[in-house]
């Protein structure tokens, strides 16, 4: 007989950020003003078939399923570290949840608001 398994269920109490659209490197329009998160371990594939595209993961988050964040979005931490977002993929958490890939932004991104035209 099996036993059943414990379910853990999904928090976001890792940190807080905002998803910003870019356009020609300027941080154009808030996507979603505030996106709770949980941090999630990259694992040895996603970062080396990432760094064999060329590109390097810094940090993986897990955010909820209706969250608005595409790939190529500008996530800025609460801390303001910018990242962009890389690879965005469905995981059957409970709730269900976005992995969402950051790597560094290797450009400091500036808002129309903040000294950008």
């Amino acid at each position: 007989m099996l036993k059943p398994q414990k379910k853990k269920f999904q928090t976001y109490t890792d940190g807080w950020g905002t998803s910003w659209k870019v356009s020609d490197r300027r941080l154009t329009e808030i996507r979603q003003p505030t996106i709770h998160y949980d941090e999630y371990s990259v694992g040895m594939y996603r970062y080396w078939e990432a760094y064999v595209a060329g590109v390097q993961i810094k940090k993986a988050i897990l955010v909820p399923l209706e969250t608005k964040i595409m790939e190529g979005d500008i996530f800025v931490d609460s801390s303001g570290e910018q990242y962009e977002v890389k690879q965005v993929d469905r995981r059957d958490t409970r709730p269900v949840s976005l992995l969402v890939s950051l790597a560094s932004a290797t450009i400091g991104h500036r808002s129309r608001n903040n000294g950008g035209n």
